[in-house]
């Protein structure tokens, strides 16, 4: 049987004492210049109110900043602008949490998904819509929350009871085509230039980059989606308008901006049929990236798929300008 001599066994203790200094050390040198952990920690994500005057309203307002988890340890972030649909309207102060409802800053702050991204959540006021049913029956207590521990239930999706089918392409109603949207009294249109103004602001004050910079929306804010970027385009690497329609005479200041469209298979109020004259003028105009998807088993739900998944937003941080 061998033995180990006590000079030998000495040695070996010295040594054996030493590796977890030598692998601390080791680990330390992984870690960020100025971390007193081994293991850099990502600060945890914020939710701000920026308060602004509203010239369209005469009034103070607030809108939300989402800041990302980690967001002192980069010099710039990528921007998501995110317009809210014709529901989640409110007085820009203690009805402001609305905006919480859905979209990326829902994903983002009350399901905790880790998307890179400072998120621009502006609200529209109410104008004439107080009495609209799904708006005067909603209640505080719908506002989802941040919770300590977990994430929120998923909304529930309302199935129609209306069989799959494919839909044709429609013609844009006349109507429609000959709207002055510049002048629509309750719409998106209404807050261009503040919102504009807003993320200029967040832009600079939160290191956002203006090379990449998202916009995108739902329903109501998906026509807001088309129409601030037919007005902008030099500032959107992309756009994603979801459940949202517009008229082909929009899209030519468009013609070189990477599109998503989303639309839902058994959306009634945003018939499928309607996307294509807007994304065949886009191909027409020589658009070399549109992309059309049809959630088929789905209604104007579409966008509770859209915004939690990851697609959108790894699609997203693939483009700048």
């Amino acid at each position: 049987m061998h033995t180990i001599s006590e000079s030998r066994f000495r040695r070996l203790f010295i040594v054996l004492c030493a590796l977890p200094a030598v692998c601390l050390i080791w680990s330390g040198c992984a870690s960020p210049v100025g971390e007193p952990d081994a293991v850099a920690r990502k600060s945890e994500p914020q939710l701000i109110r920026v308060p602004y005057y509203s010239a369209k309203m005469d009034a103070e307002r607030d809108y939300f900043v989402y800041l990302p988890p980690g967001f002192e340890r980069q010099d710039q972030w990528p921007v998501i602008l995110f317009l809210h649909g014709n529901g989640e309207r409110g007085n820009g102060k203690d009805e402001l949490g609305y905006v919480l409802k859905h979209g990326p800053i829902f994903e983002a702050w009350c399901q905790k998904q880790d998307l890179p991204f400072i998120i621009i959540a502006p609200q529209l006021p109410m104008y004439d819509q107080g009495e609209v049913s799904y708006i005067k029956d909603r209640r505080p207590s719908d506002i989802p929350q941040r919770l300590p521990e977990g994430i929120n239930p998923r909304p529930w999706f309302p199935h129609s009871p209306e069989p799959m089918q494919g839909q044709l392409a429609e013609e844009i109603p006349a109507e429609w085509e000959s709207y002055d949207f510049d002048h629509d009294p309750r719409g998106w249109n209404t807050m261009a230039d503040e919102v504009m103004g807003m993320l200029d602001s967040v832009l600079v004050k939160y290191k956002g980059d203006p090379h990449r910079v998202y916009l995108t929306g739902l329903s109501s804010g998906g026509f807001g989606t088309w129409y601030l970027a037919a007005k902008h385009p030099e500032k959107f690497a992309a756009i994603a308008p979801v459940v949202g329609l517009a008229v082909p005479s929009m899209m030519p200041p468009l013609a070189r901006m990477p599109v998503w469209a989303f639309a839902g298979g058994r959306d009634g109020g945003v018939p499928v049929g309607r996307f294509y004259p807007l994304l065949n003028k886009l191909e027409e105009l020589g658009n070399p990236e549109v992309r059309f998807t049809i959630e088929a088993d789905l209604g104007h739900d579409t966008f509770i798929r859209t915004y939690m998944g990851a697609d959108l937003y790894e699609w997203f941080l693939t483009h700048s300008n």
